[in-house]
């Protein structure tokens, strides 16, 4: 084994054995470059420390203790350092790489004498497993599989100034940035200072802006030390040091021919470099600041504009419906989910095949408008779904007063609002409807069955030949071939065939609620039927669930559950998001979280218990209503049967849609790796495929939107937009106060526990035990969080909503459409969720 390794003896293939700020810093030394003389401790003396521990985890590497023979290695190095003391730095493996950096996720040490040097290194070890390096990792989709550490020790260089250097400014391909303070660098690098700032042209070094800090304090070797009065506002680099070191900077960048983000030191006049990685993050002044908010105030106008030009009188935008599972898509994702969503497109052809006739301005736009990079619903095209012509409408001015009821709002006939050509054409009206309505009774009768025994089965077994293809050994022209053909397989074929089956479930559940409300209220009826719909059977999402805890039992291997539902995951309907079986990161956190504690996990027989006495109570209360009126008792049996029959395919149509959806990423990965563009082939729209392949360059396409979708992001939306007060767009999000919210229950109960407010299933920690899970909305990745939960509030949904479903199915208590909860709502308040009633009261702080 090596255990040590001098930069100067750093090669290009060093990565897995010095770590990624060792590899920089021995690049730099080979390329001729000033840097303080160092070593690596490498991983391989990393894991033979280590190598007995079961479970990796910095209480147990805190106390291992390091080999005599390792020990002297190092000891050995360090002699041949120069200084009296060194510093002694974290590398590990996934460090300072070009897409993250890692900086200030692991430990560093200045100053440490020669008696410290061990005890230094296995802190450095340790910092790999902290908390806050997991979740960075966890962020940066960073497996912590055969992952180590290595450790540089370098001799201590003490500086009169040190500082950053960014070679390229994100706002201004024209400039660089230098940030600089007196000491060392530590002050800078870490942000617990103020540092002067200065803008220069990289073309001739000239000064264009600067910032002088008012500094008081600096890091010297002897800690936090006063900065003396005449320097504290002066500049700590003279403008021929300043050029010097842009000069230098982009020598740097030639050398690995990217954007670089230096740390340097001063001694005297001459520069020495500290460290140097690939620039992975925005820098941030408060000049750029300023163009930034600019930019972004120009391009809400620009939206205000486009919304004017789209809008009818008293147009109502929604963010439901797709936007539950697909908020904010990457170009890619929305030009051909867009496609889908309108009149010509899957959602069309299923709305065609059950007897409707969508609207030709449907056909052509569909019924989804992107609004500041986030999919809305437009509520008036979307009436144009059903019969052309017929005058369907929404209350625009009750809306406005609730704007909630905008969520799953059903349209109604408003006759006033009818043109001369709709009585001219009433009978054909009349004659549609009435054909409409046959066809959906004629197919609910069997096309469960259908589903079942015949769709399913045919669409799986096509995706289960193309899964054993090799996309390696395809053309470029071949896989963007593929990119359509799975587009249209999926999306134009399969799809609409599994839309029936929600469009059925929706149309049964209407019927059923219309039946009872002949005998009981509008509200007592949403909660009734809330609970007679509760514990269903054939939910493929409840399913997975089940399979992961299986694998937690080690009842079935990861690879035989990754086989199976492999193709899921977080944020699935965005094609940009590796799949399960790509990433395994977030599944790994699952198991983990259901081997821990496994006690404390309600088990399925609990779950089926509590939703049997929900039923139990609800059918009692039918049959109190039937009595009111026995003639519709069977009407209500025979639309509870279907709505029963048909709620479950919601879910499991999803599953077997992301099998397809799954073979157009396939080929659109394959392509992205071809051409080296690092994921962001998804920044792209297909039409633009045969461009890339044909060799011209779409980078700058890509920067420019990419940039452009990051400040539209940033730009607050309300979740329901009026056409008459389009100014609204932009304005923060009040966070309301109040210690009751009101909302629409769609599981039944009543839960209480602590807020765990989130926007991403992964940012759970995995001892969480009761709490009440307040999120946006949630898609199958959220699944494994209702185990755990005593209770569930979502600021979008509906009865037929993902987390409605699964929440009926574990017997959570569920409130949807509490606007803006994530922001009311404080993470650790104690909530209770009655699902019951629609109501969400903060108990306690």
């Amino acid at each position: 084994m090596l255990f040590i390794k001098h930069f100067s003896d750093i090669t290009a293939d060093d990565l897995p054995l010095v770590g990624g700020k060792g590899l920089n810093l021995g690049k730099l030394t080979n390329a001729g470059f000033a840097v303080p003389n160092g070593f690596c401790v490498t991983t391989e003396a990393y894991r033979s420390s280590v190598e007995h521990i079961s479970e990796k985890n910095k209480d147990a590497i805190k106390d291992i203790h390091i080999k005599p023979e390792l020990i002297e290695e190092i000891l050995n190095a360090r002699k041949k350092l120069q200084t009296d003391t060194v510093a002694v730095r974290s590398s590990a493996t996934a460090e300072d790489l070009e897409d993250a950096s890692f900086a200030g996720q692991q430990d560093s040490f200045l100053n440490v004498k020669s008696d410290e040097i061990i005890d230094a290194v296995k802190r450095c070890w340790t910092s790999l497993w902290t908390t806050r390096a997991i979740s960075y990792r966890k962020q940066q989709g960073i497996s912590n599989d055969c992952l180590a550490m290595a450790v540089v020790i370098q001799e201590m260089c003490k500086t009169d100034v040190s500082g950053v250097l960014f070679t390229v400014s994100p706002f201004n391909n024209q400039t660089c940035i230098i940030e600089s303070n007196w000491g060392l660098g530590e002050s800078v690098v870490s942000g617990s200072i103020t540092p002067d700032s200065f803008e220069l042209s990289r073309d001739t070094s000239e000064i264009m802006n600067e910032t002088i800090a008012s500094k008081h304090e600096m890091i010297t070797e002897q800690g936090i030390t006063n900065i003396s009065e005449d320097q504290q506002n002066a500049p700590s680099l003279t403008n021929e040091q300043l050029q010097k070191l842009c000069r230098l900077g982009l020598k740097v960048e030639t050398l690995y021919k990217q954007p670089m983000d230096i740390e340097w030191g001063l001694i005297g006049e001459d520069f020495f470099l500290l460290q140097a990685r690939p620039i992975t993050t925005k820098i941030e002044s408060k000049a750029q600041n300023d163009q930034t908010d600019e930019k972004i105030q120009k391009l809400r106008q620009a939206e205000v504009r486009i919304l004017k030009t789209i809008a009818k009188e008293n147009t109502i935008w929604s963010h439901h419906n797709l936007a539950e599972v697909l908020p904010a898509p990457l170009p890619m994702t929305w030009d051909i989910m867009k496609k889908f969503m309108s009149g010509n497109g899957g959602l069309g052809k299923a709305y065609r095949h059950l007897g409707f006739y969508p609207s030709k301005k449907v056909d052509r736009i569909g019924i989804l408008d992107l609004i500041c990079g986030r999919i809305f619903v437009n509520l008036n095209r979307e009436t144009e779904l059903f019969f052309e012509g017929f005058p369907f409408t929404h209350d625009f001015y009750e809306m406005k007063l609730f704007p909630h009821k905008a969520m799953y709002a059903q349209a109604k006939p408003d006759i006033r609002r009818s043109k001369a050509s709709f009585w001219i054409k009433l009978p054909i009206h009349i004659y549609r409807m009435s054909k409409a309505e046959m066809r959906l009774r004629k197919h609910r009768s069997d096309f469960d069955q259908i589903l079942t025994k015949e769709v399913f089965p045919e669409f799986q077994n096509a995706v289960q030949l193309e899964q054993s293809k090799d996309f390696s050994e395809l053309t470029d022209a071949a896989l963007v071939e593929k990119v359509n053909e799975w587009t249209q397989k999926t999306l134009d074929y399969f799809a609409p065939k599994a839309l029936i089956a929600t469009l059925l479930a929706g149309f049964s559940l209407q019927k059923l609620e219309t039946t009872l409300q002949k005998c009981i209220s509008k509200e007592d009826t949403k909660k009734l039927v809330s609970r007679l719909i509760t514990g269903q059977h054939g939910n493929m999402t409840v399913e997975t669930n089940e399979k992961l805890r299986q694998v937690a039992k080690e009842k079935i291997t990861l690879t035989d559950f990754l086989n199976v539902y492999g193709h899921r995951a977080v944020d699935e309907f965005e094609l940009a998001q590796p799949r399960w079986r790509e990433n395994t990161e977030y599944i790994q956190q699952v198991i983990a979280s259901l081997k821990q504690n496994s006690s404390d996990i309600p088990n399925k027989e609990n779950s089926d218990s509590t939703q049997k006495e929900l039923k139990d109570t609800a059918e009692k209360e039918l049959k109190d209503v039937i009595m009111k009126k026995p003639g519709i008792k069977k009407q209500i049996e025979i639309e509870l049967d279907y709505t029963m029959r048909y709620m479950p395919f919601r879910e499991t149509a999803k599953y077997y849609l992301m099998l397809g959806y799954e073979q157009i990423r396939r080929p659109l990965v394959e392509l992205d790796q071809r051409y080296q563009l690092d994921g962001e082939i998804f920044y792209l729209v297909p039409d633009e495929l045969k461009k890339l392949i044909s060799g011209e360059d779409l980078k700058p396409v890509i920067m420019e939107r990419k940039l452009e979708r990051e400040l539209l992001l940033q730009i607050e939306l309300p979740d329901v937009i009026f056409s008459d007060s389009l100014e609204e767009i932009g304005k923060a999000k009040t966070k309301v106060q109040s210690e009751t919210f009101s909302g629409v229950g769609v599981s039944a109960g009543v839960g209480k526990g602590q807020a765990r407010v989130l926007s991403q299933p992964s940012d759970i920690d995995p001892s969480d035990r009761n709490y009440i899970l307040v999120c946006p909305s949630t898609d199958p990745a959220w699944t494994p969080l209702f185990l755990n939960a005593s209770g569930l509030v979502m600021e979008r949904g509906g009865m037929l909503s993902h987390g409605a479903v699964v929440a009926r199915e574990y017997g959570v208590p569920a409130v949807v459409n509490i606007p803006n909860a994530t922001h009311s709502i404080s993470d650790g308040q104690i909530l209770e969720v009655d699902g019951n009633n629609g109501t969400v009261a903060v108990v306690s702080e």
